[in-house]
C-alpha cells in the first residue's frame, strides 16, 4: 500500500515538472516569434510646430500648421521661410509617402506674400502613414525634372514630415487670400503674446533682484558704524561691488523695458489688424 502511494506521489511530482517545462517552452517560443506576427508600431515622425528648422543654405523656415481633409484627400500646410538677404533662389515644393521616397508628387501653391507659403497636397490617400515635404532651393533657369540625381541631391534643402496618426483634421474648403492672411497674422499675434509674456516675467524677475541687492547694500552700510577700521575696509568693498552690481542690473533693466514696450507696440498693431481681417 505505501509503495503505491509513493509510486502515485513520484508520478505527480514528474507530471508537475513536466507540465511546468512545457509551459515555459511555449512561452519562449510565443514570446521568442512574437515579432513575426506582430509587427512593431513606427515611431510618429513629424516636424515640430512653430519651431525654426534651419535650412542647408543657412536659412530658416518654421511650420505653423498642418491639416489632413479626409474627403478632400489633401494636406495643407502653412509655413514661413526666413530668406537671407541677396537669395537670389526660387522654393520648389515636393512631396513623398514613405513607402515610395523616389517617387515625388507635385506641390500646389495657394498662397505666397512675405514669405510665408500655404501649400495643398493633393490626392493623399487615408493610409499614407508618414510623408515628406521637400524644399529646394533652385535658380530661375534650373527645372527640377532636368536635375541628375547628385544635383536634386544638392538643392535639396530639408524636409518637413507629417503622420498620419497626429495630423489635425480640418475642412478645406475656404480658399481665399483673407483667410489665409488672418491665419498668419493671428500666429504671429500669438507668437507676440508669448514674447510679451515672456518679456514681461523677466523685467519683474530684474526688478525684484535689484531690490535684494538694495536691502543687502542698506544692511551693510547699517552694520559699518559696529565693525573696527580693517571690517569696515572690507565692508566698504562688498557695498561697492553690490553697487556696481545694481548699475549693471539697472541697465540691463532699461533694455527689457525697452524691449517690453516694443512688443506692446506690435501687439496692439496686430490685434487692430486682425480686427480689420475679420471684419
Amino acid at each position: 500500500m505505501r509503495r503505491q502511494t509513493r509510486r502515485r506521489l513520484t508520478q505527480n511530482v514528474s507530471r508537475f515538472y513536466l507540465g511546468l517545462g512545457v509551459f515555459f517552452v511555449v512561452g519562449f517560443l510565443f514570446f521568442g516569434t512574437s515579432s513575426f506576427f506582430f509587427a512593431e508600431e513606427a515611431p510618429v515622425n513629424e516636424t515640430p510646430i512653430n519651431e525654426a528648422v534651419r535650412l542647408s543654405n543657412g536659412e530658416t523656415v518654421t511650420l505653423h500648421a498642418s491639416s489632413y481633409d479626409t474627403e478632400a484627400k489633401t494636406i495643407r500646410i502653412r509655413l514661413s521661410l526666413d530668406e537671407a538677404p541677396g537669395n537670389t533662389n526660387d522654393y520648389l515644393f515636393r512631396y513623398v509617402y514613405k513607402a515610395r521616397p523616389d517617387s515625388e508628387k507635385e506641390v500646389m501653391v495657394l498662397y505666397e506674400r512675405n514669405d510665408q507659403y500655404v501649400l495643398e497636397l493633393k490626392d493623399v490617400p487615408n493610409d499614407f502613414d508618414q510623408l515628406a515635404v521637400r524644399i529646394y532651393g533652385l535658380n530661375e533657369s534650373q527645372s527640377i525634372d532636368a536635375l541628375t540625381l547628385e544635383e536634386r541631391e544638392n538643392g535639396l534643402l530639408t524636409s518637413l514630415y507629417a503622420d498620419r496618426r497626429t495630423i489635425e483634421q480640418a475642412n478645406h474648403s475656404s480658399s481665399d487670400e483673407i483667410t489665409f492672411t488672418r491665419l498668419f497674422v493671428g500666429d504671429e499675434f500669438a507668437e507676440t503674446e508669448r514674447q510679451l509674456e515672456k518679456a514681461q516675467q523677466s523685467v519683474e524677475a530684474q526688478r525684484q533682484q535689484i531690490k535684494r541687492l538694495d536691502r543687502d547694500k542698506e544692511e551693510l552700510e547699517g552694520e559699518l558704524p559696529y565693525l573696527s577700521l580693517d571690517e569696515q575696509v572690507e565692508q566698504e568693498n562688498e557695498i561697492f561691488d553690490l553697487g556696481r552690481k545694481r548699475d549693471e542690473l539697472t541697465l540691463e533693466l532699461e533694455k527689457l523695458e525697452q524691449s517690453v514696450q516694443a512688443l506692446e507696440e506690435k501687439h496692439d498693431k496686430l490685434r487692430v489688424r486682425l480686427r480689420e481681417l475679420s471684419i
